[in-house]
Order: C-alpha cells, then sequence, then structure tokens
C-alpha cells in the first residue's frame, strides 16, 4: 500500500478550494484515505500544528471571501446565483464542515509518527548545524516532524511513502528548484524509501502529485465512484419519475425516461433558447405523453 504524509500548510490550503465542485482535490485525497486505499501517516506534531492553526485559517478564508464579495461581486448584485457563492455565512460552514473531515482523517484514519527524545534531541543538533529544513531560518518543528517520520518509516519497513509538501523553503532545492529536495534530506528520505513531492501552486497547484496518486490508484479511482455515484441518483430519480409516469402520463412514449430530462433541465432555466424551445415542441409533437408531461409541470418553475 502506498503511504502519504500531508503538512499542515497543505491541509490548510485545500480547505478553501472548490466548494462548489464535488471533484475536487480535498475530497479525492479524503476518500482515498477513509476508505483505506491509501495509508495517511502523521506526525504528532503535525495533529499539534494542524489544531494550533485551524480555527485562525478559518476565519481568514471567511474574511478573504467576504472582501471577494464586496470589491468584486458589487458589479453582479442583481445576479443571486453568482452572489450567493461567496456569502460569508455559506462559506463558514462549508470550511467548518472541511475542518470536521480533516479532524477525522489525522484522528481517527491516520497512521501516527510520535517522537520522543532522541528525535528531539536530533532535530536541535540538526538546528544548531543548520541542515534542512533549518538551512535559511528556524525551522525545529519542522524538523521534529520530518525525523518523527523518518524514524517510523524505517522502524516500520514500509516499501513506498510520500511526503507532501507547500513549504519549498525549507525542503526544496535552493535557487528556485522547488520540485527538488534537499540535498541535506536526501540521505534520509532514501532510507525510509520516502519521497519528497512538492505540492506545487498556481497552474501547478496539485497536479504533478495528483498525477502520480491518480497512476499509482487507478483502480479505485475517484471520478469513478463520482460517475457511478451519480448514475445510482439519477436512476434513483428516474424511478421515481417512472413511478409517475405510470399512475399520471397515458401511454408513455418508449424513449420517455431518457427524453424527460431534456424537459426538466429546459423548464429549470428561466430563459429557454431558442433551440430549447424548438425541442420541447419537437418531443411535443413527436408523442403526446411529452405534451402531458410538460403541462403538469410547467408550473413548477415559474414559467406561467
Amino acid at each position: 500500500m502506498l503511504n502519504i504524509t500531508i503538512d499542515t500548510c497543505v491541509w490548510l490550503e485545500l480547505l478553501k478550494v472548490d466548494f462548489n465542485n464535488e471533484d475536487n482535490y480535498l475530497e479525492e485525497l479524503c476518500f482515498w484515505i477513509e476508505n483505506k486505499h491509501i495509508k495517511h501517516i502523521v506526525p504528532t506534531n503535525i495533529i499539534a500544528e494542524w489544531n494550533r492553526n485551524k480555527i485562525t485559517y478559518q476565519n481568514d478564508i471567511a474574511g478573504h471571501f467576504k472582501k471577494i464579495e464586496t470589491d468584486n461581486l458589487k458589479f453582479f448584485k442583481h445576479n443571486t446565483e453568482l452572489s450567493s457563492t461567496y456569502k460569508t455565512e455559506i462559506i463558514e460552514t462549508n470550511v467548518q464542515k472541511r475542518i470536521e473531515r480533516i479532524d477525522l482523517i489525522l484522528n481517527s484514519y491516520s497512521e501516527k509518527a510520535p517522537h520522543n527524545d532522541t528525535i528531539l534531541k536530533d532535530a536541535a543538533d540538526r538546528n544548531l548545524q543548520t541542515l534542512a529544513p533549518n538551512y535559511k531560518k528556524d525551522s525545529f518543528r519542522d524538523t521534529v516532524n520530518i525525523l518523527s517520520l523518518t524514524y517510523h518509516l524505517k522502524s516500520k519497513g514500509y516499501a513506498k511513502s510520500i511526503f507532501t509538501s507547500l513549504n519549498y523553503k525549507d525542503f526544496s532545492v535552493d535557487g528556485g528548484k522547488r520540485f527538488e529536495l534537499h540535498s541535506n534530506l536526501i540521505s534520509d528520505f532514501n532510507a525510509a524509501n520516502l519521497t519528497y513531492e512538492y505540492f506545487g501552486e498556481l497552474k501547478d497547484f496539485g497536479t504533478k502529485l495528483f498525477n502520480l496518486l491518480r497512476k499509482e490508484l487507478a483502480a479505485n479511482s475517484f471520478q469513478v465512484y463520482l460517475k457511478n455515484k451519480k448514475d445510482k441518483e439519477e436512476a434513483a430519480a428516474l424511478a421515481v419519475k417512472k413511478s409517475v409516469a405510470t399512475t399520471t402520463i397515458t401511454s408513455p412514449d418508449a424513449d420517455y425516461l431518457e427524453n424527460i430530462k431534456y424537459i426538466d433541465m429546459i423548464l429549470a432555466r428561466k430563459t429557454p433558447t431558442a433551440f430549447e424551445q424548438e425541442l420541447i415542441k419537437s418531443l411535443i409533437r413527436r408523442h403526446d405523453s411529452y405534451k402531458q408531461y410538460f403541462l403538469s409541470n410547467i408550473g413548477n418553475n415559474g414559467l406561467v
């Protein structure tokens, strides 16, 4: 099984991505970890870091989106669908749900890598010698995290593990090579069968890591899971429609259940396009069951 350790900074950044899309990096990571397709190993100090920062970050995110709403969305104040996306209370609720999800993963779905006196002494020695992750600044806690992880992995004898972080200033090669591990850390990582993956930023945010993980976990694809989930939901909805159809629609067309999905989508729009209007007319001309369905549902979305 592939093991992964996710640095605090990555968890914190994942809190604010893709609230309105179920197919996002946070959901995908949680799916793999919660279903034991991948093992998450967490140094106990990372849990402490997470607990120390999560509420502050929640407030920062709410403030960030409130500023977006104030500065940018004022031009769309009459577009309720757009402005509601960034309402502060919605952001706070979504971030809180994500915080609770990560809390559960760290405490219930993760293997712990504790530190001890030996690790603390080694971390202090590395700190004094200014060895990465201390080569630019005092990063004692990051050193404790890495030593806790490498000591734990070596004791377990795991074959393949990944450490991912946004903290390139401490872990990466100096001179802008953010995806390359610092030379001070190579021997420690190799001894623990551990690889370093910089999480990335801007257009590269998460891309390299998730391409790697999706290749490794192709048999447990999150996208396939979402498709199957959607198919089940649509099948359940169609079953309800079929039940309604048998009692309210006289002699439905052979393709009735499939075609009324298009009618539903068009009825849900406030202003159907000319093409969509023609599609409705075409279905009505094709079979009387579509006329019955259309007339029975036209008032559900205010189209009267």
